[in-house]
């Protein structure tokens, strides 16, 4: 599943290169080397974005607000925008910037595998609909206006 920035998740097929690595095809999504975003889903689904991505761009590639949950709260997070503050359920935790791509991911051996359907819903339903396709340029207008998020 790709995330692109400004649309809906959509699905993806991945090739493999001549070594069956998926490592170029990942890259391929986000434009450039991948970064993991395994805070996410807990790797089920496994998450990438560029590795600029994690630290922020221009407006014009700001692509989803990511808000703390329960997990993230019980495990003492620290949000990535001071990086001392505790994140409580709800708060805005981070701002991915450019593309994120979704995969399944096989704990065993480490690999990438095909995402399941209810994996590819589990991205859906964080990152589907206006609010969210909207999130990421809403905060980090609301951070450059007042320097507080907007939740």
């Amino acid at each position: 599943m790709v995330v692109p920035v400004g649309r809906e998740p959509e699905p993806r097929i991945l090739e493999a290169d001549e070594s069956g690595s998926f490592l170029k095809a990942l890259q391929g999504c986000v434009g450039g080397p991948i970064e993991p975003l395994s805070w996410l889903f807990d790797d089920a689904p496994a998450g990438y974005c560029n590795e600029e991505g994690a630290l922020g761009a221009t407006f014009l590639d700001a692509n989803r607000a990511v808000y703390a949950d329960k997990a993230m709260e019980d495990a003492g997070f620290l949000s990535q925008l001071d990086f001392r503050t505790p994140v409580r359920e709800g708060d805005l935790y981070a701002i991915v910037f450019g593309d994120m791509v979704f995969t399944g991911f096989d704990p065993d051996t480490g690999e990438s595998r095909d995402i399941s359907p209810e994996e590819c819903e589990r991205v859906r339903e964080r990152f589907g609909g206006a609010e969210s396709i909207n999130s990421g340029a809403s905060e980090l207008l609301s951070l450059a206006r007042s320097g507080r998020p907007r939740r």
